[in-house]
């Protein structure tokens, strides 16, 4: 008999309806706080709370780790205490005005500001009357002699997806209009009614080179942390297993997921989805590696396929990426250096995680599995494949005398 099959003989109210499943199990899309499934972590209290005091905020955080669901519980925490809440979506942006002038592309944020306040203004009249200024200038100026001057609450505006115009030079700009509007609270006190919290999943350091200009220096981080054991809990009455079996299944998510949040919800899902036959720990590993695991994860798999794009098309940090992280599959020790661009960008994109003392280790076995060292070998640029493919040809040459030699001699009576 199988596992679920007693769990229904056990308790009839733990079955699994497939739709019910799927609305808990929301995987890869946002999730609102007030849905099943949602795991509130310190993160929520962190920015609410920093924002609420007036304060900026950024979240910069690997990809599917919850920060468009972080974005979207607090913007309906912030609404019901009474502020005004815009989030614009950058990549969305950049993936429509990405390739027009700047000047377009500003004009596309203004106007999307004006839409979520459902400010009743002509804004092209206006955005053309304030030509002669720069394109930053003019957005602080849009800020308080629009958006301040219409608006009486208190203003967030959430600027998520920040990697999604990483190579267009614009962003620099618009996140110097968030410093700019900061350094003017100063001398003009309503400039203290808006605030701005940034998302994305980049390097934050390497999007404003001064930073005098950057907004990440005045901003207060909020980390978005894997999901803890503890977290997991959550998900035990949607598997549809026996109690102590749940918790036995959730370890093994723990052990294959270690948190990461899309991984962890994915494979649970997968498993509340499963009819278990024979060993729970042994469909669990065969879940794991077919669904999210293995070399096949890179083409089927989003977000797999996600980081592996996202290392292979880093024109700048790729080499070192691919290096430094060959070593740690390796198991040779290597501190993180804050200085190494492609230090930093591995962590943005959450392959590795900083330990306690200072030292690279890969995320989770499911990436182990997949970022393996033949991955690294294949995608390594090829002067860099030569001298190692030259060396093991040198080691065969070197080595054909001595085993023909061996051959020879035990072929000899």
């Amino acid at each position: 008999m199988c596992i679920r099959d007693r769990t229904e003989k056990l308790d009839n109210s733990n079955s699994t309806d497939p739709s019910k499943t799927a609305e808990f199990f929301n995987v890869g899309a946002p999730l609102h706080a007030l849905r099943p499934g949602y795991v509130r972590r310190s993160a929520d209290d962190l920015l609410f709370d920093t924002l609420v005091a007036g304060n900026h905020a950024h979240v910069i955080s690997p990809d599917r780790t919850g920060k468009t669901s972080l974005i979207a519980s607090t913007s309906a925490r912030l609404q019901n205490k009474g502020f005004r809440v815009v989030v614009l979506d950058l990549k969305q942006i950049g993936e429509r005005d990405g390739d027009s002038d700047a000047g377009r592309w500003y004009y596309s944020i203004a106007y999307r500001l004006c839409r979520q306040l459902r400010l009743k203004i002509d804004l092209l009249v206006w955005w053309q009357d304030h030509s002669i200024l720069s394109n930053r200038q003019r957005l602080v100026e849009f800020y308080v002699q629009i958006i301040l001057k219409n608006v009486h609450e208190r203003i967030v505006g959430f600027i998520d997806e920040i990697q999604g115009v990483s190579e267009l030079s614009v962003v620099e700009h618009l996140l110097a209009s968030i410093r700019a509007a900061d350094n003017a609270r100063t001398t003009e006190p309503e400039f203290n009614r808006l605030g701005f919290a940034m998302a994305g999943e980049c390097d934050a350091q390497s999007l404003v080179r001064d930073l005098n200009l950057s907004p990440f220096s005045i901003s207060i981080e909020v980390r978005l942390s894997d999901f803890s054991r503890d977290d997991l809990a959550i998900f035990a009455a949607e598997l549809n297993l026996p109690q102590a079996a749940a918790e036995r299944a959730l370890d093994r998510v723990y052990y294959w997921a270690r948190g990461q949040p899309y991984l962890s919800q994915k494979l649970a899902r997968a498993i509340a989805r499963e009819d278990i036959e024979g060993d729970l720990v042994e469909t669990i590993d065969r879940l794991a590696i077919q669904q999210l695991g293995g070399r096949a994860a890179i083409s089927s798999e989003p977000h797999i396929s996600h980081l592996h794009q996202a290392v292979i098309n880093d024109r700048k940090n790729y080499e070192s990426m691919l290096t430094t992280y060959g070593q740690i599959c390796k198991g040779i020790d290597i501190d993180y250096d804050p200085g190494s661009p492609g230090h930093r960008q591995l962590l943005a994109l959450g392959l590795v995680v900083v330990r306690e003392n200072g030292r690279f280790r890969i995320r989770n076995r499911l990436y182990e599995s997949v970022f393996s060292v033949r991955w690294v070998n294949e995608n390594l640029p090829m002067h860099w494949r030569g001298p190692a493919i030259a060396a093991a040809v040198v080691i065969a040459l070197i080595a054909i005398p001595f085993v023909y030699t061996a051959i020879c001699s035990g072929a000899t009576p």
